[in-house]
């Protein structure tokens, strides 16, 4: 038997205080008190090598894309039966969708993990508000997530084109499959984004930067979304499998008996891409988070929300709390009104379909989208030029 370690220990008993079945935003706020006393498994190296070591991203910067941050003690246990027919092949990715034969790669996000900023790449933020919301609600697929959390990816190598965004928590999500998600959001709008993409083997880069806002779901109602107000947003050092099913790799000595996992120690996914971008302390501060009753900056802040649960301002009207990164000069020096977020991902392959029928995905409003209907809010679809291109 795998003995856990201490601090997996502390963890799980946090997590019988707060409660798994508890709301995202509550979690998060459990998480923001825990932020001084859960440890950081991230440990840090250098961000710009090219593969392997533990993962790093400063301000601007992205991590290395299979970069791995656990102790890699993989103890493989038995107990938990995977349906490889419905869920597709632990030896490769578990893909929902095989796509073979397909000119088009559909994907989905099975793993995120987070590097910065440092409010949201704690252990206790990554288990229990990403991991187990991207994780799906399937134990026969070895997941016992919930599901909510969806983020796509449609890769054409013909058009050299990526399109990427949200999807609202699917009603079938090893049949039918996901939507991309297209609504407003209280004032947002939330819709793909499309990047021009270019391709060095089986590893692609997009060569533009653009604005995507992307939704994080509560529960099922789309009124339950917080947004991340992503600007500049890069793709990078992609690898697809050669059938196109796979970013990175299932790990099946990563399961535990009861199908949970410790990626701490041996994660059951190991990531081949990876992503970044900014957001404004002001659009952040314009998402609230409904049943937090604060604003994303707070959250981000790590601090004590100010009147109407958004962040302190100060004489001058401006956000007090100062970010570590510039929207002006585009780098970690400068004005501080934004945040720097970086992610490494594994993908694979999902159903994709249009949507139609479905609010999320059909241009749906909500009265209460976790966010102020703010201008400043409004997604840009434009891209910045070449010149942006990429951070490989």
């Amino acid at each position: 038997m795998v003995r856990p370690s201490p601090r997996t220990s502390v963890l799980r008993r946090v997590l019988v205080v707060a409660g798994l079945g508890a709301s995202l935003a509550a979690v998060l706020a459990v998480g923001s008190q825990l932020a001084s006393c859960v440890d950081d498994p991230h440990l840090r190296s250098d961000g710009a090598s090219l593969g392997g070591g533990a993962c790093k991203a400063g301000p601007g910067e992205l991590p290395a894309p299979d970069c791995e941050s656990s102790s890699n003690d993989c103890v493989p246990e038995p107990g938990c039966a995977v349906d490889e027919g419905a869920c597709g092949s632990m030896g490769t990715c578990m893909p929902l969708r095989d796509q073979k034969a397909s000119k088009q790669k559909d994907l989905r996000i099975r793993r995120l993990n987070i590097t910065a900023p440092d409010a949201l790449s704690q252990e206790f933020i990554q288990r229990t508000v990403v991991t187990l919301n991207i994780d799906l609600d399937a134990k026969k697929c070895g997941e016992v997530g919930k599901g909510l959390f969806s983020w796509l990816l449609r890769v054409d190598r013909e058009k050299n084109e990526l399109v990427t965004g949200g999807a609202p928590p699917p009603k079938d999500p090893l049949g039918q499959g996901f939507c991309f998600a297209r609504y407003d959001a209280n004032g947002i709008g939330i819709e793909p984004a499309t990047f021009p993409i270019a391709f060095e083997g089986n590893t692609f880069k997009t060569t533009e930067k653009k604005k995507l806002n992307v939704p994080v779901f509560l529960s099922d109602d789309l009124a339950s979304s917080i947004v991340l107000p992503l600007t500049d947003v890069v793709v990078s050092g992609v690898t697809l499998s050669d059938e196109g099913n796979c970013v990175g790799s299932f790990q099946k000595a990563g399961l535990r008996a009861d199908c949970t996992e410790d990626p701490s120690s041996c994660p059951k996914w190991r990531t081949a891409g990876a992503l970044g971008g900014y957001m404004t302390l002001e659009e952040a501060d314009a998402v609230i988070i409904r049943d937090l009753g604060r604003s994303l900056c707070v959250v981000l802040s790590k601090g004590s929300p100010g009147p109407g649960g958004k962040c302190n301002r100060g004489a001058d009207g401006k956000i007090a709390f100062k970010g570590d990164y510039c929207s002006t000069t585009k780098s970690a020096q400068g004005c501080q009104d934004s945040v720097w977020l970086a992610a490494t991902f594994a993908a694979s392959g999902a159903s994709i379909f249009d949507g139609a029928g479905v609010p999320g995905c059909s241009g749906a409003s909500t009265r209460d989208g976790g966010a102020d209907a703010t201008a400043d809010a409004t997604p840009d679809s434009g891209a910045d030029g070449a010149t942006d291109a990429g951070t490989d």
